[in-house]
């Protein structure tokens, strides 16, 4: 079966929310979605793009309100919690640990995970209309090259989603920047990063 096309979020927001995996626009290239809370649904995620699940995966929100619970505070310092505040909304990605409430196969072996709080409108926009984080990968398989062209998605992907919402990516020309929190180091250094 290959993926519905549609231009609406709401239509989006409703695959995600029953559990489907969904192409979306990101801030630079097209990427696959689901919640970060189906367990099942991330795990075909990860089967779509032949990913090796130790790689871990991005989470991205509209703001920090749902994922906050599940931050373990104890472990970020004051210096990381200002820097977020002044990247976030953008596209910065933070790893931050989470607590032991948090359970997903999005975690890495040390109980961190990777989030950006997007000001991209459609990603923010999806984010609130499923009302929960999203995962988010880059819509390849794992080794080949990413996509901002809807017309240029690997066929075979299309054929592992349920639905491409086929609006246009941010423009951003480069991957986002990657900071870790519990090391502070920049892992990945992205355009509108400030030093």
């Amino acid at each position: 079966m290959t993926a519905i096309f549609s231009k609406s979020i709401k239509e989006a927001a409703e695959v995600i929310k029953s559990g489907g995996l969904v192409i979306c626009p990101s801030e630079g290239v097209y990427g696959i979605s689901c919640s970060v809370f189906n367990e099942d649904a991330v795990k075909k995620v990860i089967a779509a793009k032949e990913r090796d699940v130790s790689k871990g995966l991005i989470i991205v929100d509209s703001s920090l309100s749902t994922l906050s619970r599940y931050i373990d505070d104890k472990k970020v310092d004051d210096s990381a919690h200002k820097l977020m505040s002044s990247m976030w909304p953008g596209p910065h990605t933070f790893i931050l640990p989470m607590n032991d409430d948090f359970h997903s196969i999005a975690l890495k072996d040390n109980h961190t995970v990777a989030v950006r709080i997007t000001a991209f409108e459609t990603l923010s926009a999806l984010c609130k209309e499923c009302e929960t984080p999203l995962v988010s990968t880059s819509a390849n398989i794992s080794g080949l090259r990413a996509t901002s062209d809807v017309s240029s998605l690997d066929k075979k992907l299309l054929e592992r989603v349920d639905l491409v919402l086929d609006l246009p990516c941010g423009g951003q020309n480069a991957p986002t920047s990657i900071y870790d929190t519990l090391t502070h180091t920049l892992v990945r250094k992205g355009p509108g990063w400030k030093e």
